[in-house]
């Protein structure tokens, strides 16, 4: 029986002849997980060695299929040399030169209003818009005539008694100078100084009279009144504004060195746009300094004929400038970053910087320059000198 439990024994604590002992099982893990740090740096030495997407994407080379890749299509023009006038843009307003504001001359009571002195109104050179009563002023019209007359009929008496004075004396005293005094000479003049005083009395109160019906030497527009019928006005009270047609202008703000393109800026033609109208107009006068916040000059146009835009109206205008020879005029599609222009020279870009003289509704205007087999039109993918492109027609 104790041989029997011995065996027993041993077969429990025993192992197969297959199994391993446990020391040898954990001896194998360390070589293991060196083996899969050395594997992930592997990796990662290998991904950071690779060329990245916009490499492979700005690589004339091949694909990752081994492939050529095909080179990138640009669009050109082929400018055509002229010459050009330039024009300066800008935008402005409709203003009026100076108001005027209207003040009676006189002092009296208003008898009659125009319906054209009104906010808004329109009138004529010389139409009549107001009438202070008269009466005041007939009467001293008609008092210095009275004093007129007076003043010549003592004239004529004393030229009369300066007459019989000299025969008097004559006779008295022949073959004797008459003395001045006995023939009247210092009462005649006198009276002759009398006369032409009261007939300046006799004009002076003629002309108050004639402005008694007020009007203005030009066409204008009004923009407020405040005179009524039986309002009593004083001399040199204002009761109103308004304008001369005449005194209409444009006025609009442009940069130094546009103005520099377009100097001598005084008299050159220009275009006033205001929505669907546009009137026709010349450069009068440019500002004598610039403005403190923009540094822009003002240019005042006026206009062929008078404008039916009220003053404030907001306006686009266009200033012709000299004629340019030899030139380009770009669209803007062509201007690249930088300002450069992108240019194809026998099937591969170069990039060209030429002198800007201006801008137009038609595009940018430049120096015509060397433009070899056309200039690019629009953005171009991964662009350098020296990539290959095809070109195409601007339409393509």
């Amino acid at each position: 029986m104790a041989l029997l439990g011995n065996r027993f024994n041993r077969r429990r604590s025993g192992a197969g002849a297959g199994d391993r002992p446990p020391g040898v099982r954990r001896s194998a893990v360390g070589p293991v997980q060196i083996l899969a740090v050395a594997a992930v740096v592997l990796a990662a030495l290998f991904f950071s060695r690779a060329p990245s997407k916009e490499d492979v994407l700005g690589a004339e080379g091949s694909t990752s299929f081994g492939r050529s890749a095909p080179p990138p299509v640009v669009r050109v023009i082929q400018p055509t040399s002229a010459n050009r006038a330039l024009t300066v843009v800008t935008t402005g307003s409709v203003n009026v030169r100076n108001h005027v504001g209207l003040s009676p001359q006189i002092t009296g009571r208003v008898a009659v209003v125009s319906p054209n002195l009104r906010a808004g109104g329109s009138f004529a050179a010389g139409e009549e818009l107001l009438v202070i009563d008269p009466s005041d002023f007939e009467l001293a019209v008609e008092q210095a005539q009275a004093d007129v007359e007076s003043a010549e009929s003592t004239l004529l008496l004393q030229q009369a008694e300066g007459d019989a004075a000299r025969l008097n004396y004559a006779i008295l005293h022949p073959g004797e100078a008459v003395p001045p005094l006995v023939a009247h000479v210092p009462q005649i003049e006198q009276a002759r100084a009398r006369v032409a005083s009261a007939r300046a009395r006799a004009k002076v109160a003629a002309l108050e009279l004639s402005r008694t019906r007020f009007s203005l030497p030009f066409a204008g527009r009004v923009t407020e009144a405040v005179a009524e019928a039986g309002q009593l006005l004083t001399k040199g009270q204002s009761f109103g504004k308004a304008f001369a047609l005449d005194a209409v202008e444009a006025v609009g703000f442009v940069g130094q060195d546009d103005l520099r393109r377009i100097s001598p800026a005084v008299g050159r033609r220009a275009s006033v746009r205001a929505g669907v109208t546009v009137l026709p107009a010349s450069v009068e006068r440019v500002s004598a300094e610039l403005d403190e916040r923009t540094r822009f000059a003002r240019v005042f146009l006026s206009f062929d004929e008078v404008p039916e835009l009220p003053p404030g109206t907001f306006v686009d205008i266009e200033i012709e400038g000299p004629s340019l020879a030899n030139t380009f005029t770009l669209p803007e599609a062509a201007e690249q970053v930088g300002a450069e222009i992108w240019i194809v020279d026998e099937g591969r870009l170069d990039a060209v910087r030429p002198t800007v003289l201006g801008r137009d509704g038609a595009g940018i205007v430049v120096d015509a320059f060397d433009y070899a087999d056309g200039v690019v039109i629009g953005a171009v993918p991964g662009a350098r000198r020296g990539l290959s492109v095809v070109t195409a027609g601007p339409d393509a």
